[in-house]
C-alpha cells in the first residue's frame, strides 16, 4: 500500500499518510488537487495527478495551504548557486594555466616570483598533474552548469552532483570556500520545498 507525503502550507514536509488519510485531510481543507505530493520512492507531483486519491485540480473552497512559493525557493538556492558559480569561474582558468604547465613544464623565471604555495602547484606536474587537472577542469565546468541550473531550479540531480563535486575538488584548491559551498547547497537541495520546486519545473518542460 502506497504512503503519501505532502508540502503543507509552511513549505514543510508531511507524512507518510495512507489514501483515507490523505482523503479525510482533503476533507478538513488542509490539502487539495494542487497540492505538492510523491509517495515513499516517487518525485514530487500534483496531488490530482494520484487518481486512487479522487482530488481534483483547483482550490478547494476555505483551503488554506499556501501555494509553493517559487521567489522564496529562489532565494534559498540563488546563494549557494552564486557561490559555487564564482568559485567554478575562479577555478577553471587556474586548472587550464597547472594543465598548461603539466604539459610543456616548468617555465624558468616565470614561475620565480610566484608565491611559494602556488610554487608548489607547478611542480606537481607531469602524467600525475595531467590527470589531476583536467579531472579538475572537467569537475569545474560541471559545478558550473549545475549551478547555473541550481539558480534556475532546473536539473535536480545536476545541483546535487555540482554540490557534491564542490567539496571534494574545491575544498583544498579554495581554501576550503567549496566545502563550505557544497554543504551549503546540498541542505538547501534537501528541503521539500525545493525538491517541489525542481520536481514541478520538470513536469513544465
Amino acid at each position: 500500500m502506497n504512503e503519501y507525503y505532502f508540502i503543507g502550507g509552511d513549505n514543510k514536509e508531511y507524512g507518510p499518510y495512507s489514501v483515507e488519510q490523505i482523503k479525510g485531510l482533503a476533507a478538513e481543507n488542509r490539502l487539495n488537487g494542487n497540492s505538492n505530493m510523491r509517495t515513499a520512492e516517487g518525485d514530487w507531483k500534483p496531488a490530482f495527478t494520484y487518481p486512487e486519491l479522487g482530488l481534483q485540480s483547483g482550490p478547494a473552497q476555505g483551503y488554506q495551504q499556501a501555494a509553493l512559493n517559487p521567489q522564496a525557493v529562489q532565494q534559498m538556492v540563488s546563494g549557494p548557486a552564486t557561490f559555487m558559480m564564482v568559485l567554478s569561474i575562479i577555478s577553471i582558468p587556474l586548472n587550464l594555466l597547472w594543465l598548461a604547465v603539466s604539459v610543456s613544464g616548468d617555465l624558468p623565471g616565470f614561475f620565480d616570483n610566484l608565491p611559494p604555495e602556488l610554487r608548489e602547484q607547478v611542480v606537481f606536474q607531469g602524467v600525475t598533474g595531467i590527470g589531476y587537472y583536467s579531472l579538475g577542469l572537467i569537475a569545474d565546468i560541471v559545478i558550473l552548469i549545475g549551478a547555473v541550473k541550481m539558480k534556475a531550479s532546473h536539473s535536480y540531480e545536476l545541483a546535487i552532483t555540482a554540490g557534491i563535486l564542490s567539496i571534494i575538488f574545491h575544498t583544498c584548491n579554495c581554501c576550503c570556500l567549496g566545502l563550505g559551498s557544497g554543504i551549503w547547497a546540498l541542505v538547501i537541495l534537501s528541503k521539500p520545498a525545493v525538491k517541489a520546486m525542481f520536481a514541478q519545473n520538470k513536469m513544465m518542460r
